[in-house]
């Protein structure tokens, strides 16, 4: 029986710069890159993560700064 939503595995890292050392991971599904992205942008726990699906950097969230 299909649910009507096709969702992927992503892996959100935590990291101490893009591309920079891992200090924690998390699986999460998502129905897409952006929707993936998004998760990550709103996780109070991710100031600075990389977003990866099928092992590949898809994108970064970096910490905003204040005006």
């Amino acid at each position: 029986m299909h649910s009507g939503v096709d969702v992927r595995h992503y892996r959100i890292n935590k990291v101490t710069e893009p591309g920079g050392t891992v200090l924690t991971k998390k699986d999460v599904l998502a129905a897409s890159d952006q929707d993936a992205l998004k998760r990550a942008e709103d996780s109070a726990d991710c100031p600075v993560c990389d977003v990866l699906r099928d092992g590949q950097r898809i994108g970064s969230i970096v910490e905003k700064d204040a005006p």
